[in-house]
């Protein structure tokens, strides 16, 4: 019961933001308040996400969901969120079904790059 009650809600939410946004989308001055708080919100997001890279944490993360967001509004977002999807599945793809030689290099690169990263984290820190 909880769970539909939970359901319910995220419902009634989504509901109630897609009718404001089509409601902000009828006039133009609608549609550029909203393309300016979507390019001013994504483009915050992406910067915390590059500010955190170097930090052991999710920055990858949080940039790409910050081009989600601006993917919404903006074509060149979508192509660029859409090839970086592409290239990560193609080096997923590379990584699982590649020989050990290349699971061990990516592995150990990926190592040396986060190691790399604390090394500095660590030294900026202190």
């Amino acid at each position: 019961m909880a769970a539909s009650s939970w359901r319910e809600r995220a419902g009634r939410a989504r509901a109630a933001m897609l009718r404001l946004r089509e409601r902000a989308n009828a006039t133009s001055l609608g549609r550029l308040v909203v393309k300016v708080t979507v390019a001013a919100l994504g483009t915050l997001i992406i910067a915390v996400g590059v500010v955190l890279l170097p930090l052991p944490g999710p920055g990858w993360v949080i940039i790409l969901s910050g081009l989600a967001l601006l993917a919404m509004e903006f074509r060149w977002a979508r192509r660029l969120l859409y090839f970086t999807r592409e290239q990560l599945l193609r080096w997923t793809r590379l990584v699982r079904e590649g020989s050990w030689l290349v699971r061990i290099v990516s592995v150990g690169g990926l190592l040396l790059v986060v190691g790399g990263a604390l090394l500095l984290s660590l030294r900026m820190l202190a």
